[in-house]
Formats: structure tokens, C-alpha cells, sequence
């Protein structure tokens, strides 16, 4: 087997078993369901990026063979730390392979190192949010581990925010497979969550502005535009990714 497959191989194996060693705190159970990506799909995207020919482009370029299969040989005898060296050296020459720095991210929160840890998966969402739809696929599970590394830091404000964040990406999607009930359901505790955030630090953006897109799938017009003006006002003063920014500016166009 070609030492590039066998190297994405074992990052796959590692990323699916590690839910089992870091026994992250419970997420709630509609998040959970689709948080956590079968072993397949993370399988294919380590193939995929670990195999895939170079198109002249820096976003299509072939990882870094070397840093990669140390950090494999790292992970595989158990050694979390040194891995992480590597890790962060590939991450910072390749930054827009989402992967390998939810890979990284997940080994500093097994390492216990939360708040490095919560800026890749910070990081893994903004470029997510710009990337293919599999990469956006990942958004709740990226979403679900901020809202867990939130609780175990005892950051209120973080814990609400992105557990409706992920309730409102969930909904969403189901609404699109055609289960209004359901999704009606699931945008509801997403509006509670993003509310609860909102009271927690009621000048942030970012909150404003999901409860806005939360309340539009509602069909809820008024409480719909009062987030979309909350959102507006704080949106200078707050930390959104390009992706946010971006749509809100559309969103505050069209008013």
C-alpha cells in the first residue's frame, strides 16, 4: 500500500477512535447524531487529501509527506504530544486543509490543551464555511466539540452559542429532507440556546445573527429583523468569520 494511503489510513483510524478516549461531556442528543461522521467519510477525506494530484493551486497542493507520516508514526505508538508537532507544522504550511487541523485540534483537547484546542476547531469552522460541501458537512461536529470544550471550561456564553449553532445547522438540514416537524422542532431549542447566548453577552454579533437565520426558517419576519438589526449594530465590535460577515453585509443590503 503506498505510504501516503497507508498514512491517511491510520490518521482515520485515530480521528474515529478518539471520541472513545477523550470522553468529551454529553451533547445533546440531536447535535450528537450528527456531529460524529462514520469512519468512511473520515477515511475519504484523508484519502482524498493525501492522494489527490497537485493542480498548480495552494489549495490543491499534496501534504507534506514528511510532517504527516512522523505525526502518523507519532499517533500510532501513543505519543499525543510529539504529534502534535508535527501536526501544527503542517497545519501552518497547509492552513486550508480543514482535516488535519480538526485532527489537530482533537489531539490538544485529549492532551487537555482546550483553549489551543478551541482555536483550530475555531479555525476549522471559518474555513469550512468558505469550503466544498463536504467540508461543511463537518460544521456540527466542529460546532458540537467547541459547545463540549465550552462546558468543560464553564464558558456560558461559548456552550450556548454554538449548541445553537449546531441545533439550527441540524434543523436546517432537516427541513431539507423534508421533515418540517422535526426541524420546526430542533430550530426552536436552537432559537432557545442562541437567545440564552444573546443574555449572556448581549452586544455579540454573532448570536444576532443565527437567531436572524434561525427565526427566517421560522417564518418569523419581526423577530426575524430585530436579530438581523442587533446583529448590524454589533457586528463591528464583534469576532465573526469571513463567511458570517460576509452574509450578514448581504442580509443588511437587502433591508
Amino acid at each position: 500500500m503506498p505510504r501516503r494511503v497507508r498514512l491517511a489510513l491510520l490518521l482515520a483510524v485515530v480521528a474515529g477512535c478518539q471520541a472513545d478516549s477523550a470522553k468529551p461531556p454529553q451533547s445533546p442528543r440531536a447535535v450528537q447524531a450528527a456531529a460524529q461522521p462514520s469512519a468512511p467519510v473520515r477515511q475519504a477525506a484523508f484519502q482524498q487529501a493525501s492522494t489527490r494530484p497537485p493542480s498548480g493551486g495552494p489549495s490543491e497542493a499534496l501534504p507534506s509527506p514528511d510532517e504527516l507520516s512522523l505525526a502518523a508514526d507519532c499517533l500510532e505508538r501513543g505519543d499525543d504530544a510529539a504529534a502534535v508537532v508535527h501536526l501544527e507544522r503542517h497545519v501552518g504550511e497547509h492552513p486550508e486543509q480543514v482535516v488535519f487541523r480538526a485532527q489537530l485540534a482533537e489531539v490538544l483537547a485529549r492532551l487537555n490543551r482546550l483553549p489551543e484546542a478551541q482555536l483550530h476547531f475555531e479555525a476549522a469552522v471559518a474555513h469550512a464555511q468558505d469550503g466544498p460541501a463536504a467540508a461543511r458537512r463537518e460544521l456540527v461536529h466542529y460546532h458540537t466539540r467547541l459547545m463540549e470544550i465550552a462546558r468543560t471550561r464553564q464558558d456560558v456564553y461559548a456552550e450556548h452559542l454554538h449548541r445553537g449553532i449546531g441545533l439550527y445547522l441540524v434543523g436546517s438540514r432537516v427541513g431539507e429532507k423534508g421533515e418540517p416537524g422535526e426541524a420546526e422542532r430542533l430550530l426552536c431549542k436552537a432559537a432557545a440556546a442562541l437567545k440564552e447566548a444573546q443574555a449572556d453577552r448581549p452586544d455579540d454579533a454573532r448570536a444576532a445573527w443565527y437567531l436572524h437565520r434561525v427565526w427566517s426558517r421560522l417564518d418569523q419576519p419581526r423577530p426575524a429583523e430585530r436579530a438581523l438589526l442587533k446583529a448590524i449594530a454589533c457586528a463591528p465590535f464583534s469576532r465573526l468569520t469571513a463567511a458570517e460577515s460576509r452574509d450578514l453585509a448581504v442580509a443588511a443590503s437587502l433591508q
